[in-house]
């Protein structure tokens, strides 16, 4: 049965010259025959990189691009101010509505804002698949990675693998793998980064 595929923080998919041209959920989705591929579902906050994404998957009519923001289940916004700092470019990689984590890779710069549609996670799967099951979920959310697991009822969303980057989940590290543990997952390996920095967890 074909199966469906959603990466929150798309990025410029596998069109980044600074990451080599390659992204791990690009190339884990591509190289799978395409009729194993039911939807591929990419949200990206940052507008400049919508038509590298486009290129990205051009050969693939079952994928769904859309610019916006996801963020944790107990925030109610409907928008919020997201920041990035110019020597970033072209992609800007670090795009994030958490201000202190792009001054954190950027401190010195003068840096740019952009208001940007958000929903929750819990929403966005509800309302673009319904019910139906997303074999791979892929999150890299530039500052929110804690946050939107911790405040995700995964037990309520038909995901069967968590691929997330770990890198900046610092001292809520614990919390976050037993928060998924408590909701029916398990350690399963590395996920899809290209550097190692994500885990990826099965729902047993």
């Amino acid at each position: 049965m074909a199966k469906t595929f959603v990466q929150i923080g798309a990025g410029a998919g596998d069109r980044d010259p600074r990451a080599n041209f390659r992204d791990g959920f690009s190339e884990f989705v591509k190289g799978l025959p395409q009729t194993d591929v039911a939807n591929v579902v990419l949200v990206e906050p940052n507008p400049v990189n919508i038509t590298k994404l486009q290129e990205c998957w051009v050969d693939y009519p079952q994928a769904a691009i859309f610019q916006m923001g996801v963020v944790p289940d107990n925030l109610s916004d409907t928008s919020l101010t997201f920041y990035w700092a110019p020597e970033d470019g072209p992609h800007f990689q670090v795009f994030s509505c958490s201000l202190e984590h792009v001054k954190k890779h950027y401190p010195q710069s003068d840096l740019k804002s952009l208001s940007v549609k958000v929903m929750t996670l819990s929403e966005f799967l509800k309302t673009t698949l319904g019910n139906r099951p997303v074999e791979y979920l892929a999150l890299d959310i530039e500052g929110l990675d804690a946050e939107i697991i911790l405040n995700t009822d995964w037990t309520q969303l038909n995901v069967k693998n968590i691929s997330f980057e770990i890198l900046h989940l610092h001292d809520r590290k614990p919390a976050v793998l037993q928060h998924l543990v408590d909701c029916g997952y398990r350690e399963a390996g590395l996920g899809f980064d290209t550097h190692g920095w994500d885990l990826l967890y099965s729902r047993v």
